[in-house]
Protein backbone atom coordinates (compact mmCIF):
# COMPACT_ATOMS: atom_id res chain seq x y z
CA UNK A 1 0.00 0.00 0.00
CA UNK A 2 0.94 3.52 -0.93
CA UNK A 3 0.31 6.29 2.10
CA UNK A 4 1.59 9.53 1.59
CA UNK A 5 0.64 12.21 4.18
CA UNK A 6 1.86 16.06 4.48
CA UNK A 7 0.78 16.47 8.14
CA UNK A 8 0.44 15.65 11.39
CA UNK A 9 0.17 16.46 15.41
CA UNK A 10 2.18 15.06 17.47
CA UNK A 11 1.57 15.39 21.49
CA UNK A 12 4.24 15.75 23.19
CA UNK A 13 4.69 14.92 27.48
CA UNK A 14 8.18 14.08 28.50
CA UNK A 15 10.53 16.13 26.76
CA UNK A 16 7.94 18.92 25.87
CA UNK A 17 9.83 22.01 27.14
CA UNK A 18 13.62 20.86 25.79
CA UNK A 19 11.49 20.23 22.37
CA UNK A 20 9.83 23.32 22.17
CA UNK A 21 13.15 25.10 22.70
CA UNK A 22 14.67 23.05 19.75
CA UNK A 23 12.22 24.07 17.05
CA UNK A 24 11.62 27.88 17.75
CA UNK A 25 8.76 27.62 20.11
CA UNK A 26 5.71 29.65 18.41
CA UNK A 27 7.92 31.47 15.64
CA UNK A 28 9.34 28.03 14.80
CA UNK A 29 12.71 28.40 12.61
CA UNK A 30 14.19 24.98 13.48
CA UNK A 31 13.24 21.66 12.04
CA UNK A 32 13.31 18.75 13.55
CA UNK A 33 14.17 15.24 11.96
CA UNK A 34 11.90 12.58 13.50
CA UNK A 35 10.84 8.96 13.11
CA UNK A 36 7.24 8.07 14.50
CA UNK A 37 6.82 3.93 15.59
CA UNK A 38 3.15 3.59 16.33
CA UNK A 39 0.02 1.48 15.27
CA UNK A 40 -3.09 3.54 13.39
CA UNK A 41 -6.01 2.20 15.53
CA UNK A 42 -9.31 3.91 13.90
CA UNK A 43 -10.21 6.71 11.26
CA UNK A 44 -10.61 10.19 13.26
CA UNK A 45 -12.12 12.30 10.66
CA UNK A 46 -13.72 12.58 7.59
CA UNK A 47 -13.17 12.62 3.67
CA UNK A 48 -12.47 16.57 2.65
CA UNK A 49 -11.51 15.62 -0.58
CA UNK A 50 -7.76 16.14 0.11
CA UNK A 51 -7.39 13.66 3.19
CA UNK A 52 -8.87 11.98 5.67
CA UNK A 53 -7.82 11.85 9.41
CA UNK A 54 -6.49 9.03 11.37
CA UNK A 55 -5.58 8.46 15.11
CA UNK A 56 -2.13 6.95 15.82
CA UNK A 57 -1.11 5.56 19.22
CA UNK A 58 2.20 6.51 19.08
CA UNK A 59 4.76 3.62 20.57
CA UNK A 60 7.91 5.35 20.64
CA UNK A 61 9.73 8.82 18.70
CA UNK A 62 12.91 9.17 17.67
CA UNK A 63 14.23 12.79 17.42
CA UNK A 64 17.35 12.63 15.33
Amino acid sequence: MNVKSKFAILDVGHGRKALAKMVGGFSGGGDINVVIYGKITHQWGHDDGESIEFAVNVEKVEVQ
